[in-house]
């Protein structure tokens, strides 16, 4: 069985190899260039300084085209292949390549199954990872489509954001929201929920109080303190001090990533997210 994914699970660039999960990227449009999310030709570090500096990236969906590519050239394996993928309320990027698997389907005798993580970035890959778990403990692509998606309500995502222009300009919350926000140095915390969306969980007043309360947050929902993932868009120092406190107060030891370009799109430099399996979304 082949465990594929896209690029917005943003899990560590060496999983991808180490455990042997493909990956179909997004793109990103920035400076009239087209380049593939975590390509290498354009570094993080940079991507994030010619936002600061007002450049303002598009992201393209993963289309039809791309997509019957893509499986087709893994159907040559002659394996099964498992997709999860980066949530529909998001992108169109599965639904795409739901339609094209479904197509496929009907043409080959192995079997695509696509799955809607209803989730962005790690709480995305979250749901690979424990994929991948079920593939190496002998389970079947059914019964691990069954498990995964029992799993889906369980994948928390929660975040905080440096500034809140890009979160406006994305749509995610009105230009009078944005701007009274930005007056009174509220930083909010979103979350996605049930429905793969973003929606705003709670607000605080600092950047200081934004991250004590992620902390907070992943103490008190935490039910599987085997998975517990960071990403930070250009702000490592903060993910570190985040990182050190969840281990203060739960313990656990978690994993820091940079956010890909995709995602950094609608977030801005200075994100930071942490994901878990919880009790409840």
């Amino acid at each position: 069985m082949i465990l594929s994914t896209d690029s917005t699970a943003n899990l560590p660039k060496e999983y991808y190899e180490k455990l042997n999960i493909s990956m179909i990227p997004m793109q990103i449009n920035i400076d009239n260039m087209t380049y593939n999310d975590l390509s290498e030709d354009l570094p993080v570090e940079e991507y994030y300084q010619k936002m600061r500096e007002g450049a303002v990236p598009t992201t393209s969906q993963i289309n039809e085209f791309r997509a019957r590519e893509y499986f087709e050239e893994l159907l040559k394996s002659g394996e099964d292949i498992l997709h999860i993928g980066f949530s529909s309320a998001l992108s169109g990027s599965t639904d795409n390549l739901k339609r094209v698997a479904s197509e496929l389907n009907a043409e080959h005798k192995n079997k695509i199954v696509v799955i809607d993580s209803l989730n962005a970035a790690s709480g995305e890959g979250l749901l690979v990872l424990r994929a991948h778990e079920m593939i190496q403990a002998g389970m079947n692509i059914d019964e691990i489509e069954r498990e995964i998606t029992a799993l889906i309500p369980y994948a928390c995502s929660y975040f905080t954001v440096e500034q809140l222009k890009y979160l406006v300009r994305g749509g995610r919350i009105s230009k009078v929201t944005g701007m009274i926000g930005s007056l009174l140095n509220i930083k909010p915390i979103l979350r996605v929920d049930e429905e793969g969306r973003l929606v705003s969980y709670k607000k605080v007043i600092s950047r200081k109080k934004a991250l004590g309360e992620l902390v907070k947050v992943v103490a008190e929902k935490i039910a599987d303190k085997k998975h517990l993932i960071i990403n930070h868009a250009c702000c490592l120092e903060e993910a570190n001090k985040v990182k050190d406190m969840l281990k203060e107060a739960i313990g656990v030891e978690a994993i820091v990533t940079d956010l890909t370009q995709v995602i950094g799109c609608h977030t801005g430099p200075g994100l930071i997210a942490v994901f878990f399996f919880g009790k409840e979304k």
